[in-house]
């Protein structure tokens, strides 16, 4: 069986598991990537998009690999985006189209109705997959593949949820070969998960989500041994030249045992430095130690928003400003960089609480604070709460059951315009500034004579140039590389 993945120009860690598993069984496996030249996560430019369009090249080079199955991993972000390759592909090959990812297992009654989709993933699917392939290299589809909704004589036919995959050590390697070859900036920093799952339910996560999808499916947070991830990443080493490593888990901190054995092992056998995420819980002198010990020089963690009420009450994030401002004095005090996560634009926030937020990181100084605006998406709490509590209008609603979302929830916090903009700005400056003499300007209120000339979004990207932090330095690297490779490749073609 030749399978295809379409791929959006991020490296997608679930496809490379479930291509790893076909290759092992004997299938092929290639990926084909739209670069999204000015319209990807980091960058939206219309017009340039317009011109720097890949789709129909794309289709093309799909053509001549003629494959026998088409296989996309969706993202609620990237939904449209899918469905317009996946309608070209289907008007111009008769093969099977097949969606998994995190959006069509949120919603798959609707993805499955798309004329140019003939079956949805729901859930893990390396071995759905697999049966799927298997089925139809036999000539016979199987349409009771546990995972998988089929359509069969204009009916859809719904499989139940199978049990979770248990053992991550069962697993083979994730196929990092299928990335790298498509194009270099994918192998500039090593994407790596250890564990899946998470102990948290944040209302504005997946988990919140598909904890209840899988109730009863078996344990939810599972984690590989430590010789298997420390196997992964001297075959990696071996294989590909790359200087940092990052680490995908929701929490790396979240199991001391665990984390032990991995920074004596990780210290002996791999030696470079990486990046993960943290859950401020997870913060102690301990955890730190092992992360530090290990090579640990950047975690990145979740604030998200300033107000302890709020992040208790709509976030389900149990903790306060105190405990949050003892995680950061413990990260900084091991020497090791930190990365905030904030969210705008969350109902019931107002003007008030984004200056005591900039207050309180002028106390608590960070490497860098990542601001995101309010994203609902299909079936998690918080797009939940909002329908029943804020009378979500019902537009809306469905706009975010499709994939549509396309902008903040226009029924956000209160604040907003550009005194908005302008509270944004108090964010990117602080790096600039004294503690003392940033204090004088959010006091005097000197920043509401800023003029606006830039969105806040083009000045995120301006400071982030500035930023000592890690990660930012990896993103510009790689957002270099994938424009230049893809760029070249596009006009060498003309």
């Amino acid at each position: 069986m030749k399978i295809a993945f379409i791929n959006d120009s991020v490296e997608r860690l679930g496809v490379e598991y479930i291509s790893a598993v076909l290759k092992a069984n004997g299938h092929q496996v290639k990926l084909f990537v739209d670069p999204q030249l000015f319209d990807d996560e980091n960058i939206s430019v219309k017009w340039l998009s317009s011109i720097f369009d890949y789709k129909k090249r794309l289709i093309s080079e799909l053509k001549a690999y003629k494959p026998d199955l088409i296989g996309i991993s969706v993202v609620t972000d990237f939904y449209q985006w899918a469905c317009t390759i996946a309608r070209m592909a289907k008007q111009e090959m008769g093969c099977p189209i097949i969606f998994g990812g995190i959006h069509p297992t949120s919603v798959p009654e609707r993805v499955i109705k798309n004329d140019f989709v003939d079956m949805v993933c729901v859930g893990e699917g390396e071995y759905p997959m697999l049966e799927l392939a298997n089925s139809l290299e036999k000539g016979e589809i199987d349409y009771s593949i546990k995972n998988i909704w089929f359509k069969k004589d204009g009916k859809i036919i719904q499989n139940e949820i199978r049990h979770l995959i248990e053992d991550l050590d069962s697993l083979p390697m994730p196929d990092k070969e299928l990335y790298y070859s498509a194009s270099p900036h994918f192998s500039q920093c090593y994407y790596i998960m250890t564990s899946r799952g998470c102990q948290y339910n944040c209302s504005y996560c997946c988990h919140s989500y598909l904890k209840g999808l899988y109730k009863d499916k078996g344990r939810y947070i599972r984690s590989r041994s430590v010789k298997n991830v420390i196997r992964e990443l001297n075959i990696a080493k071996q294989k590909y030249s790359f200087r940092n490593i990052r680490f995908f888990d929701e929490s790396l901190g979240s199991n001391n045992e665990w984390l032990r054995g991995f920074s004596t092992e990780y210290k002996r056998s791999i030696g470079l430095p990486f990046i993960c995420y943290m859950h401020p819980d997870h913060v102690t002198s301990e955890t730190l130690k092992y992360l530090k010990d290990a090579g640990c020089h950047e975690i990145e963690i979740g604030v998200q928003s300033g107000v302890e009420k709020i992040r208790r009450e709509l976030l389900n994030r149990n903790m306060s400003n105190k405990a949050i401002g003892k995680a950061l004095s413990l990260i900084k005090g091991k020497k090791i960089s930190v990365i905030t996560d904030n969210i705008f634009g969350l109902p019931g926030e107002v003007q008030s609480d984004a200056i005591d937020l900039a207050l309180f990181y002028n106390r608590n100084r960070v490497s860098r604070i990542y601001f995101f605006w309010l994203r609902f998406y299909p079936k998690i709490a918080i797009t939940e709460w909002a329908r029943e509590n804020m009378k979500m209008p019902i537009s809306e609603y469905e706009r975010i059951m499709e994939g549509n979302n396309g902008r903040p929830f226009s029924c956000g916090g209160d604040m907003g315009g550009k005194d908005l903009i302008r509270l944004q700005l108090l964010f990117f400056i602080l790096p600039f500034f004294s503690e003392f003499i940033f204090k004088v300007i959010i006091k005097s209120k000197i920043y509401r004579i800023i003029p606006i000339v830039y969105g806040p979004g083009i000045l995120a990207m301006l400071t982030s140039l500035f930023s000592s932090s890690v990660n930012d330095k990896i993103i510009h690297k790689r957002f270099i590389l994938h424009y230049a490779y893809s760029i070249n490749r596009l006009l060498r073609k003309v």
